[in-house]
């Protein structure tokens, strides 16, 4: 194998953690690809069964609704899988994955992934974890889709970016960097209007700043508390 392909799989450590016995058998059983910003890694409906670890870059996890809008599951990025439940399921894959930017995976043959689940505990709760996760988020991405009006998703997707922002001594957040309008009106399943309304509206309550490279959440538990009143 040469360096440049192993130095990239040296990035699986993000998922299989330090044991080199471990590494060194799942490095064995991936192959290198590489994707461009905007390519289809996996397609919403294929009947393939590999299983994707993300190296370097960016990801997402689209559905398209009936009118042809593109909505977002999930984001995936550095030691994230994805492409596992359709190898344990045997079902067809449930959503585009979208390079988001230039990424390096590495790609597992279904039998090989259920194999190193099977021959390794560790690989196997890693896994488990990871699914359990998706679920998780995947699921409260559902709720506040059906529950929450357009401004109180803007809330959450917002807390949600600046979930490990916080500033030491302080409860205040940031998002680094400025979230675009666009994105997050396609993350919340709204137009780009709302959004930019929304934020401008946060901006005259005094709760948010945006500021060059960076939006600053000033009053998190507040704008938590109004993501369910508005």
């Amino acid at each position: 194998m040469v360096k440049d392909v192993v130095d990239e799989l040296a990035g699986l450590s993000r998922f299989v953690g330090g044991d080199s016995g471990v590494l060194a058998a799942v490095q064995a059983a991936a192959k290198l690809r590489n994707f461009s910003a905007k390519q289809i890694i996996v397609g919403q409906d294929g009947a393939d069964k590999d299983v994707f670890c993300l190296l370097k870059g960016q990801a997402r996890a689209v559905v398209y609704s009936s009118e042809g809008h593109e909505i977002w599951l999930d984001d995936f990025g550095p030691g994230d899988l994805f492409g596992e439940m359709a190898a344990l399921t045997d079902m067809h894959r449930s959503a585009d994955i979208v390079a988001a930017s230039n990424v390096a995976v590495a790609v597992f043959a279904a039998r090989d992934f259920i194999t190193l689940m099977e021959e390794f505990g560790e690989f196997g709760l890693a896994v488990s974890r990871r699914l359990v996760e998706r679920i998780r988020h995947t699921t409260q991405r559902m709720f506040e889709l059906s529950v929450l009006s357009a401004p109180g998703r803007v809330y959450a997707e917002l807390l949600r970016a600046a979930e490990h922002g916080n500033l030491e001594g302080s409860e205040i957040r940031e998002i680094r960097p400025v979230p675009q309008i666009t994105e997050l009106a396609r993350r919340i399943n709204s137009t780009r209007e709302t959004v930019s309304r929304t934020i401008n509206d946060l901006e005259r309550r005094g709760l948010v700043i945006r500021e060059r490279g960076a939006m600053t959440i000033l009053a998190p538990k507040q704008l938590g508390a109004l993501t369910y009143l508005e």
